[in-house]
């Protein structure tokens, strides 16, 4: 097994200094894993640290070319948020078939809640995100296919399916009551393991960043002609 590995190679010419990608064989002397992380959710998958101590790896396991291994993990990062978008699209819509089955089966005053209002306002709610959050998704794949840069809409694709996935996990404990609250019933679950996606392959914030500078530069290359200002009356 092997891992990827980032630092800085200071010996090369200084156009060529910066960030460089390496894979780190696992058996490597120095190198090992930390104690297992106990998370608030995603308990199926381990987190550790990896401790690498005066781990020493040859030149030829460099990934790429030297100094862009800052380039590979941003790469790495786009297509991550797709993976990411897509993940967290499941949650929601699992919180969604949840919390539509047992609004149809629960009966108050005679009646399934399902007939409600304001449980009918809360399915619509997460219906709506769901399509919107996997439409961008499927939009954000469909350019990585097809070669072209992506990463404004997998940033965008990430920030709406992680929202939504933490809104219909909420929602979903809502519409099940208290019992939404308990382990025997998956609602607990969606909610815990919802909140991590708007957390790896970067928080909600830094979406917002990579979009905004996205728009920036694609602004800054079109010439918007601007309406001219009202002359003043003297």
């Amino acid at each position: 097994a092997c891992l990827s590995h980032a630092t800085r190679l200071t010996t090369l010419p200084t156009h060529l200094q910066g960030i460089s990608a390496f894979i780190v064989p696992t058996d490597s002397p120095g190198f090992s894993l930390g104690a297992k992380e106990d998370k608030l959710g995603i308990r199926g998958s381990s987190t550790a640290n990896l401790i690498l101590d005066n781990v020493r790896v040859p030149r030829s396991q460099l990934l790429g070319k030297p100094g862009e291994g800052f380039k590979i993990a941003m790469t790495t990062l786009d297509g991550g948020r797709i993976g990411i978008a897509a993940q967290a699209i499941g949650i929601a819509q699992a919180a969604l078939d949840v919390a539509t089955k047992y609004a149809t089966e629960r009966k108050a005053f005679g009646a399934p809640i399902s007939s409600l209002y304001a449980i009918q306002h809360k399915l619509s709610m997460m219906a709506c995100s769901i399509e919107a959050a996997r439409l961008l998704n499927w939009r954000a794949a469909v350019m990585k296919d097809a070669g072209e840069d992506f990463t404004k809409e997998a940033a965008m694709a990430k920030l709406m399916g992680s929202e939504a996935a933490t809104m219909c996990a909420h929602q979903c404990i809502q519409v099940l009551g208290g019992m939404g609250y308990v382990s025997d019933m998956p609602a607990e679950r969606f909610y815990r393991d919802a909140r991590i996606t708007e957390i790896y392959e970067g928080t909600s914030e830094v979406q917002h960043l990579v979009i905004a500078g996205k728009l920036l530069k694609e602004a800054a290359k079109v010439d918007i002609p601007m309406p001219a200002a009202p002359k003043k009356k003297h």
